[in-house]
């Protein structure tokens, strides 16, 4: 009678109070704590969790699975008639509690209560949300149902954030982010490109302030979303990124006092070795400076450069400066570079020009900017820096201040014109390279990019764009890239 009676006023309350009744041996310890949430660098909330609840089914009190079926699927869209039915036959032999549909709406729940149907159970849960949507996506990544970082920062301090629940701060300003992914989805629709990648460092210290990858996705609904909106650009995907490689040949070459800026040289001739040919797409004139091969993006001068280099001082250097493996950062998915084995003259040659060797777009901006900064390497940082780290030097200042002269000539003269802003003090790098495609090149479909930094006398910033792919009738990194490095700057 005791146990009868104990049996009664349980199935009362769960009826009479079933939305406020603890269900036991649903969930894990782990699977409903809390998980802490992300800010960016100003406090702005880009991830946190809200409390939602979850409906189950008690098979125990179901008298007319039918009946009940039919009015659960008439409130939730996503739930047919035949799938909640097929839960409750199932649920009936092998569990007493049945999980309908987790994470309901305020008016879903308050719905289902109107239904007044005995056997309908809530049970308190958690949802991660995104308030910025899709334009953080890429940096800040997504969770599973369960709330288990499965992608980006949340994927990379999954741990620190759901067992330790602390807190974590990003070096991104959501402001710069949006300026970034605001103008690359404007240029991705312009130029009617496939893809579009950029970033934007603190040239300074390494850190990150935005970071974007087109096209991307709502985190707050992952599921609907493709390979090629989950695919980071800039730090997974490696690419043969062109001419922004002549930042690093220069800089090699007058690090090692082999050239001067007031050099000439005769880049009349296409250069040939073996089956291959070495030719300027569009040739400035016959003879030119130091200045005007990097300014005009000459592939024949930069050649004649790269002779004076060497393959074994090349590979050091590249080497030196981090571009020749993964980068050591704390964030999942990082791409391998992708360079020949068997380092032959045609690579010394080709790499020279940014051909030949494929890195990402975290790469570049990692490396150009020990090239402008004075001379110091930083590793990349995705969350806020409490204090100056300390940096690598890889290159003499005046060899810094030489690569910025370049760069500041580029933009006054060169490629770059369509990057300058009146007003700013511009410098930077055009690139445009032919697609790697099926074991050969695609000559119609190119990756045009431009590195940018400013202020250039002094840089503080870095600001790097790649789009992919263009259906455009000029695709170079001049004229696609460029003028939007310059709207992101300005």
């Amino acid at each position: 009678m005791a146990a009868f009676l104990i049996i009664i006023l349980r199935m009362f309350f769960v009826v009479t109070f079933g939305d406020k009744v603890k269900v036991s041996g649903i969930y894990d310890s782990g699977r409903i704590t809390k998980r802490a949430a992300i800010y960016d660098r100003n406090d702005t909330l880009v991830a946190t969790d809200l409390s939602t609840k979850s409906l189950y089914i008690s098979s125990i009190l179901v008298k007319n699975p039918a009946d009940i079926a039919r009015k659960v699927s008439s409130i939730f869209s996503d739930l047919s008639y035949k799938t909640v039915l097929r839960k409750i036959r199932r649920g009936k032999n092998s569990r007493n509690w049945i999980l309908i549909k987790r994470n309901l709406t305020p008016n879903q729940v308050k719905a289902t209560k109107n239904l007044k149907t005995a056997g309908l159970l809530f049970e308190n849960d958690s949802v991660r949300v995104y308030p910025q949507k899709s334009i953080t996506s890429h940096l800040v990544g997504y969770v599973d149902l369960d709330r288990k970082g499965l992608s980006g920062i949340e994927r990379q301090y999954n741990k620190r954030l759901s067992k330790e629940n602390k807190t974590v701060q990003l070096a991104m300003d959501v402001r710069v982010q949006d300026i970034l992914n605001d103008e690359l989805s404007l240029g991705l629709k312009e130029y009617n490109a496939k893809a579009a990648a950029g970033i934007v460092m603190d040239v300074t210290n390494g850190e990150i302030l935005a970071l974007s990858s087109l096209p991307d996705f709502d985190p707050n609904m992952q599921k609907q979303a493709g390979p090629g909106q989950r695919f980071n650009r800039v730090t997974n995907g490696s690419y043969e990124l062109g001419s922004i490689f002549k930042v690093f040949t220069n800089a090699m070459a007058f690090d090692k006092g082999l050239i001067k800026i007031d050099d000439v040289y005769d880049v009349k001739k296409p250069i040939k070795q073996g089956r291959f040919t070495i030719k300027d797409d569009h040739p400035f004139k016959d003879k030119m400076s130091v200045g005007e091969i990097f300014a005009f993006s000459s592939n024949i001068g930069t050649v004649k450069i790269a002779k004076k280099i060497g393959i074994d001082n090349q590979k050091a250097f590249l080497k030196k400066i981090g571009l020749l493996k993964r980068i050591e950062v704390d964030f999942p998915g990082l791409g391998r570079p992708i360079y020949p084995r068997r380092w032959r003259d045609i690579n010394l040659f080709t790499i020279s020009y940014g051909h030949g060797i494929a890195i990402t777009p975290l790469h570049i901006g990692m490396g150009v900017s020990a090239m402008i900064n004075g001379g110091t390497l930083y590793k990349p940082s995705f969350l806020k820096l409490k204090k100056q780290p300390d940096g690598k030097r890889v290159i003499k200042k005046k060899t810094s201040d030489f690569i910025r002269l370049l760069m500041l000539k580029t933009v006054k003269e060169g490629t770059g014109r369509r990057s300058n802003i009146v007003g700013y003090e511009i410098g930077g790098k055009t690139g445009t390279a032919e697609r790697a495609e099926y074991g050969g090149y695609n000559k119609k479909q190119t990756i045009a990019s431009f590195v940018a930094a400013f202020p250039i006398s002094k840089p503080k910033y870095l600001v790097y764009v790649v789009f992919d792919r263009t259906d455009h009738d000029f695709n170079t990194g001049g004229m696609v890239a460029a003028p939007v490095a310059g709207r992101i700057i300005k």
